[in-house]
């Protein structure tokens, strides 16, 4: 399966960006479109989860970075859909962008 590694640097402490990526995977309506039956689960403590769906999969983790922090999504696409790896990539980037800016 192609892989789209997404990483981006926050200025939100940890948990407040692990909080928010939380919201976004969960409520997205974006998400929802590319994959109605995603489903999340979140391993709080160690602030990961985990976006499993019939389209893709994705792995997400918040790292503390300095004053910041660090999340780093990585999705596992069908080789159907590796023509669409760029797209995805622009997606997730500008996304989290809008919900960690």
């Amino acid at each position: 399966m192609p892989k789209v590694n997404v990483e981006y640097k926050s200025t939100l402490k940890p948990q407040d960006a692990y909080t928010k990526i939380k919201g976004f995977f969960d409520q997205s309506e974006k998400i929802r479109r590319l994959d109605p039956k995603i489903k999340c689960e979140f391993t709080d403590a160690q602030m990961t989860g985990k976006a499993i769906g019939s389209q893709f999969k994705a792995d997400i983790s918040v790292k503390g970075d300095g004053e910041g922090s660090q999340v780093v999504v990585i999705v596992d696409l069908p080789l159907l859909l590796s023509p669409f790896k760029g797209k995805v990539q622009e997606t997730i980037q500008k996304e989290l962008s809008k919900y960690l800016g």
